[in-house]
């Protein structure tokens, strides 16, 4: 029996894990280590394939062999990738610790279900992750003169990939395969952030160091700007990839903790796969397999604002009950001449960001109003407001006034000016900070009723 939120998760994460491991390779891709550290991925990517495809197809049984032989290497690559990282030892070691998986591999073939088997297997993905941290941890502090934020993200790094990962190995196996099924894979995503920011902050650390000790001050101002425009790139990318995961996890809570009826579950699968969909076109855009295009301005896609509004609620539903926050929305029957997929991610960093500046027991609004050159989208929150000075700024990037990282609002200028849209800010009736976006239409008048009319019966439906 297939199983649709299970694939999701899987594909979700692996998307993940293609998009870290082929960023690292680019970053540094002579170094052993890394290349140690790659194929230490791969043999998570195929766990993530068979079991995205097990649960997809009804036919998990057929994988399972595939994925018990993946996560089997997974300790015996991640302690040959810390041999080399941390003592910079010849081939013989790393593969001394691959030909250790390769040993155990028939006793994981032929003696799946004997106690002593499991309890040998449960013992070789114990200790190699302790080896290896162990070796990790001394590395680290052996390096003293390194910078404190570079510590404290190699810290973190090493922190998700010894300690998290090897947990939800130990505890797939004692519950009986749940927590490899749906936890496991959701807190990889997290690990693939941590890495992928630390790795890239490493990077760009390096280079200018390399460039300050040149004295080459034409060539290190190039790279400081070339450098930030990667790093503002990198950082809106792994801004953009966490808001998805947000509403991913909160689905997946839901159907793990309420009795959700089989309507509810199938439109929760719908919307986790289509923010899938979203996490994947983002990979690939960064890894050039598409090109983002003009718009053209003959072409408008209409969205009916009905469905949007209600899923955006669906996604942060969850987070809004944890701060107190009431979430309400009125589309008013009406449609906006936009791509559904940049709207909803520009009302999806608005909402977020209401919800990071909305007071317990607040309320965020949703609104759409019909206006004279299109459709008027506004963002109501009951905080703090923003002052007149201030209202420019804020859509800078890395401009945060809390604990986020400042590029929500750089996103949305960034998708209104792609699109042809307007973006402002003001202040709420009866306080708190109003945001609009004003989608112009482009479409004729005769047109517009349809869209409306359309976008009447799919709310009636």
């Amino acid at each position: 029996m297939s199983n649709p939120l299970a694939a999701a998760i899987a594909f979700f994460a692996l998307g993940a894990t293609v998009f870290s491991t082929v960023l690292l390779l680019l970053f540094n891709p002579r170094s052993p280590a890394v290349r140690w550290y790659g194929l230490f991925w791969i043999s998570i990517t195929v766990w993530l394939a068979a079991q995205g495809w097990g649960y997809a197809t009804g036919n998990y049984a057929a994988m399972l062999p595939a994925i018990r032989v993946a996560v089997h290497f997974a300790p015996a690559l991640f302690l040959a990738f810390a041999l080399v990282d941390s003592l910079g030892k010849p081939l013989a070691y790393p593969l001394a610790a691959v030909g250790g998986g390769a040993l155990l591999l028939p006793v994981e073939i032929s003696s799946w279900g004997r106690d002593y088997a499991e309890g040998l297997l449960l013992a070789w993905n114990v200790v190699p992750w302790i080896v290896a941290t162990v070796l990790l941890i001394h590395s680290s502090q052996r390096d003293r003169l390194a910078d404190p934020a570079r510590r404290r993200i190699g810290w973190l790094v090493l922190l998700g990939m010894t300690v998290v990962l090897p947990i939800g190995l130990i505890g797939g196996t004692l519950t009986g395969g749940q927590v490899l099924v749906y936890v496991l894979p959701l807190l990889m995503v997290w690990i693939h952030l941590l890495t992928f920011v630390g790795v890239a902050y490493l990077r760009f650390y390096d280079i200018e160091v390399r460039a300050a000790r040149t004295g080459d001050l034409a060539a290190g101002a190039a790279e400081a700007e070339r450098l930030a425009v990667v790093g503002e790139l990198t950082a809106s990318l792994a801004h953009e990839i966490r808001n998805p995961l947000t509403g991913v996890r909160s689905l997946a809570q839901r159907l793990a903790e309420e009795d959700v009826d089989e309507p509810r579950r199938r439109r929760y699968a719908a919307v986790i796969l289509e923010e899938v969909g979203r996490v994947e076109r983002l990979v690939s855009n960064l890894l050039g397999l598409s090109r983002r295009t003009p718009r053209s301005p003959g072409t408008v896609a209409a969205t009916p604002l009905a469905p949007l509004f209600n899923d955006l609620l669906l996604l942060l539903g969850s987070r809004a009950e944890k701060a107190d926050v009431r979430l309400v929305a009125d589309a008013d029957q009406l449609a906006a001449a936009a791509p559904r997929e940049a709207l909803a991610q520009a009302l999806l960093n608005l909402l977020l960001n209401a919800l990071a500046h909305t007071p317990r027991g607040g309320t965020v609004h949703l609104l759409a109003r019909e206006a004279a050159d299109g459709t008027g989208i506004l963002v109501r929150d009951t905080g703090p407001g923003v002052p007149p000075e201030q209202r420019e700024r804020i859509w800078e990037p890395f401009n945060t006034g809390g604990d986020g990282t400042g590029l929500g609002l750089a996103v949305v200028r960034r998708l209104a000016r792609e699109h042809g849209w307007g973006a402002s800010v003001g202040s709420a009736p009866g306080g708190g900070a109003e945001f609009l976006l004003r989608v112009p239409s482009a479409l004729h008048p005769e047109v517009r009723l349809g869209l409306a009319a359309t976008a009447k019966a799919k709310v009636a439906t």
